[in-house]
């Protein structure tokens, strides 16, 4: 009935025209940018990931206090914390996150995210991204991560079916290689920033950043792999095994995997951003200044 009604009204007072068939092209894009907008926004508080942007931080202050503390990071000045904290700002990563998240929303299928927002609404989905926000929080603490790295390894080795389906859903999701990929990138972004300061004695080419960067490739694989392993143990071992069993079923499918693939280039943008200011700013630092 309102179809039908909304019909009658345009063909009684006629259609409206733009002063200009120029305004079309226009006015199409500003309707794109509009409903990309909203799915963002809608991305944003499903996955409720304003709560990721303050963990990111706690992480990297975390590792910059103990890379001070080991004396991996030279040079004067502030405590080299608190410039990775103002660099890993919640607020500044939620505006890097977001523009990324546009980005790669730009490449991706509508019908897919929509069906994969359709998971995390309702019944399981809805249960998953509190497990694991609560499981990456409590994994700032060393212990906690140890115990659940621990865990994995016990039923690992006793045959325990937990551990074989955390094992599938890593090999099956694809979970190991953007998660490499994007430490590698972010390990030349760092390179990249603190040669562009100056950082280095004996400037270095693309081709010699590369090579070093590729140099860490297997022990960037093996943190990533342990790292999955003892997090989807402590995020998913309220579950069942059906439930986790339905879970890696979505995450394979092309819904999943289209909004894993939107997810991870959203987080490239912030991790190549953060690791060039690092970057820099530890060049920098070297030299007195600070970024």
């Amino acid at each position: 009935m309102l179809t039908i009604m909304c019909l009658g009204t345009a063909l009684a007072v006629g259609p409206v025209m733009p002063d200009s068939a120029a305004d079309w092209p226009e006015r199409i894009v500003q309707a794109q940018v509009a409903k990309q907008s909203s799915t963002v926004e809608h991305l944003w508080s499903v996955l409720n990931l304003e709560p990721q942007m303050r963990i990111f931080q706690q992480e990297a202050v975390s590792e910059a206090a103990r890379l001070a503390s080991e004396g991996m990071i030279a040079g004067t000045g502030r405590p080299w914390s608190a410039t990775v904290g103002d660099i890993h700002d919640p607020a500044r990563l939620k505006t890097l996150f977001r523009r990324g998240l546009a980005r790669s929303l730009d490449n991706a299928d509508p019908a897919l995210i929509a069906e994969a927002l359709r998971f995390y609404e309702t019944g399981l989905g809805r249960r998953l991204v509190p497990l694991e926000t609560s499981a990456r929080n409590a994994m700032l603490d060393d212990q906690v991560t140890a115990h659940a790295s621990e865990a994995f390894a016990k039923a690992e080795a006793q045959g325990d079916p937990r551990a074989a389906q955390i094992l599938r859903l890593i090999e099956e999701a694809d979970l190991i290689a953007p998660n490499v990929s994007s430490g590698l990138n972010a390990s030349v972004a760092f390179s990249t920033g603190f040669g562009a300061v100056g950082g280095f004695d004996m400037p270095l080419t693309q081709d010699q950043m590369l090579a070093e960067t590729w140099a860490q490739q297997d022990q960037i694989e093996a943190e990533t792999r342990d790292w999955l392993q003892a997090f989807l143990m402590l995020a998913y071992s309220p579950l069942s095994d059906n439930q986790i069993d339905t879970y890696t079923a979505f995450a394979t499918s092309a819904a999943g995997r289209e909004l894993a693939q939107v997810m991870f280039a959203a987080y490239d943008a912030v991790f190549l951003q953060t690791s060039r200011d690092m970057g820099m700013a530890a060049g920098l630092r070297l030299q007195g200044q600070q970024l």
